[in-house]
């Protein structure tokens, strides 16, 4: 990354307020990156992505209630169509011509529902460790956690389940978990401050966690719109990722053309994982960009 790389800062006008966003770099097809969650902000993305910034404009916003971004006292605005529009009208405010589109998590869920619904003319969508359904998606959670020793399923679902939450072991366990399937690095680049989390968001998206969704999110699937996918579309995951190798496959070979990349000794969060899988990752991603573009450019000779 050039040190000399251009940051502009500021709000662009979405459903509901404002949110901020952060532009860095110039030139080259721009790259927005949609953050996940749902309700922390977009400042972990920052150490990874800035190194494209020396090659293309990147661009990082916090969604609507998360962040710099102007806070939600109505949870009606929590619902999933509001985020659609709120990413069409970041991209409209601020210009962005055939964007690349990265979405990671929450975020990648977004990328995919808009690209499968709204048709749009991006360069190309990448969704870093997405979902394309809510129940499969904490099935899923439920049985890694089953595997871990410990009686790790018990100590976080089953206190769920009998509304033992307030045990310090709850959150013990499932930061167990964490460590196994979310985050293996102890070391991130940046760190994880969930004081900067926005607990409406996260609570009326998805209730108390990813193992056991009861908020607005709780009947979400979308995977049988994929197929309607016709942006060039990248899908990569971690091999220790909790949401599984199997669930990216499946969301893959629904899109028509997609790729699927399993980055190896991952979890969930590749680019805050050693320095090593960070680069891999930025690589991969690096590379399909350049693809996508070169097929664009084919396409229009």
């Amino acid at each position: 990354m050039s040190n000399k790389a251009k940051v502009v800062e500021g709000k662009v006008a979405v459903p509901g307020g404002e949110v901020w966003y952060r532009r860095m770099g110039s030139g080259g097809v721009p790259l927005i990156l949609i953050h996940g969650g749902p309700g922390y902000p977009c400042d972990i993305l920052f150490p990874a992505f800035e190194a494209l910034a020396s090659e293309r404009e990147v661009i990082w916003y916090d969604q609507l209630g998360v962040g710099k971004s102007d806070p939600v006292e109505d949870p009606s605005l929590l619902v999933v169509d509001r985020y659609l529009d709120e990413l069409a009208a970041v991209i409209k405010g601020l210009g962005l011509q055939r964007p690349h589109v990265y979405g990671h998590s929450w975020g990648g869920m977004l990328n995919l529902q808009y690209a499968a619904e709204r048709a749009p003319d991006w360069t190309s969508l990448i969704a870093a460790s997405p979902l394309a359904s809510a129940q499969r998606f904490s099935q899923e959670c439920r049985l890694l956690m089953s595997q871990l020793p410990g009686d790790v399923l018990g100590r976080v679902y089953g206190r769920e389940l009998a509304g033992k939450i307030d045990d310090p072991d709850y959150m013990a366990a499932q930061m167990e978990f964490m460590r196994v399937h979310i985050l293996r690095n102890p070391n991130p680049p940046v760190e994880i401050d969930l004081a900067k989390a926005s607990y409406i968001t996260f609570r009326t998206l998805l209730g108390h966690g990813d193992y056991n969704i009861t908020g607005n999110l709780k009947d979400w699937d979308i995977f049988d719109e994929l197929h309607k996918i016709r942006v060039p579309t990248l899908i990569i995951g971690g091999e220790f990722d909790y949401t599984a190798p199997s669930h990216l496959f499946d969301i893959a070979a629904r899109i028509p053309g997609a790729e699927h990349v399993t980055q190896r000794g991952c979890a969930h969060m590749a680019y805050l994982e050693a320095e090593p899988i960070r680069n891999e990752h930025i690589a991969i991603i690096r590379d399909f960009m350049s693809r996508a573009e070169a097929r664009l450019s084919t396409k229009r000779a």
